[in-house]
């Protein structure tokens, strides 16, 4: 079954932004938190969609952003984005 997909910075830069939020959901498992909560209760596929539903919050929060050229950077936006969701 194909679905459609909305990527407001375009493809590239959702899976960029993607593969460090998975990163980032590695390295929080088994802390105890959200991420441990998520994967005892709906398993692998739920730390799937926390990924892309994380994503893609990110790009839509940041849509059409020019990083760099209005004051804002793209990693420190992150950060503080992956800090909020106590990743």
């Amino acid at each position: 079954m194909k679905t459609q997909k909305d990527f407001p910075n375009g493809f590239e830069n959702w899976a960029e932004t993607h593969h460090i939020i998975v990163q980032e959901i590695t390295k929080a498992e088994d802390g105890g938190g959200q991420v441990d909560l998520i994967e005892n209760t709906q398993g692998m596929g739920g730390l799937w969609i926390l990924g892309q539903e994380l994503t893609d919050e990110f790009e839509k929060l940041n849509e059409g952003v020019a990083w760099g050229e209005d004051g804002r950077e793209y990693f420190d936006e992150l950060w503080a984005f992956l800090d909020s969701k106590n990743l």
